[in-house]
């Protein structure tokens, strides 16, 4: 991109790529009416417990861009990627956490490579697009390894529990006519089945599962080990998907035996209580999780 002046990660939406060039989309504006379209409440718990959601969210929100928020009962169908959240923002439509903080970040970046923002985003620099090549990969790595450990453990639990199973369908019941209701449900439940299977999860023990978490997350208490953040002094995406699942762990009744594994690891609880300070008015103004 000839008019920037700093480096910028090209790793993006290629479903927008192919449509439009990198700098027509920086140069455009940012839509002042853009929306976030999310599950509504009787959903969420099965998109992982709202960690993406909760962190897209965030994430804006820290970029101090304007958006509205609404839920709707079909935001995985309206997602170009068959997954939400889904950011509207003028021409483009963004799904899933990952490529919405790329498009978020490209941006922010052409604004603040020009003279006149720089004052205005100086405090919002925690973009990894900004850290040397080697951090830019370390924070791709990371923010696989969270989606993968979180995610498919999430799932089991999800898929695997009558008392999930339960919520799930009043979920279905609640926002669908019979006899969609049940077509959809079992549609879900079967898709989920058939990942975790081919994954080789589904017919894993209970506490393997929470055996393999652990070990993930022994891994990232260990990278805390004198770090205020996984990639050190900066604030980056990966910090925010990573606190936003583990709020999950906190707030969701099934996931209790997860979170007590969790327990002796000072510096990832220590990260996380120093994360909640920061973030969780944002959640309480935005998401209203009382």
């Amino acid at each position: 991109m000839a008019n920037l002046t700093e480096s910028y990660n090209e790793s993006f939406l290629p479903l927008i790529q192919k449509y439009y060039s990198l700098e027509a989309i920086a140069r455009e504006p940012w839509d002042q009416n853009a929306i976030l379209f999310i599950p509504t409440n009787q959903q969420i718990l099965m998109e992982n417990g709202g960690a993406e959601t909760f962190a897209t969210v965030i994430y804006l929100s820290v970029l101090n861009l304007n958006f509205e928020i609404k839920r709707v009962k079909n935001v995985n169908e309206m997602s170009p990627s068959g997954r939400g959240p889904l950011l509207k923002c003028g021409k483009y439509s963004i799904g899933e956490y990952e490529s919405i903080v790329n498009f978020s970040n490209l941006k922010v970046f052409f604004l603040i490579s020009s003279q006149c923002q720089q004052k205005f985003f100086k405090g919002n620099r925690l973009l990894g697009n900004f850290l040397e090549s080697s951090k830019k990969n370390e924070i791709k790595t990371y923010l696989l390894l969270i989606q993968k450990s979180y995610s498919d453990t999430f799932n089991y639990f999800l898929w695997k529990s009558d008392f999930a199973q339960n919520a799930i369908k009043k979920s279905f019941d609640c926002d669908y006519p019979w006899p969609l209701n049940v077509i959809l449900y079992w549609n879900e439940y079967l898709f989920e089945r058939k990942y975790l299977q081919l994954n080789n999860l589904w017919d894993l023990k209970r506490d393997r599962i929470i055996s393999r978490f652990r070990e993930v997350n022994e891994c990232l208490n260990k990278k805390l080990s004198g770090n205020s953040y996984l990639m050190g002094k900066n604030l980056t995406e990966v910090d925010i998907l990573l606190y936003s699942f583990m709020k999950v762990l906190t707030i969701t009744p099934l996931f209790a035996e997860l979170k007590a594994s969790l327990g002796d690891l000072t510096n990832l609880n220590f990260y996380f209580n120093e994360m909640d300070q920061k973030m969780e008015n944002i959640l309480q103004n935005k998401l209203d999780l009382s």
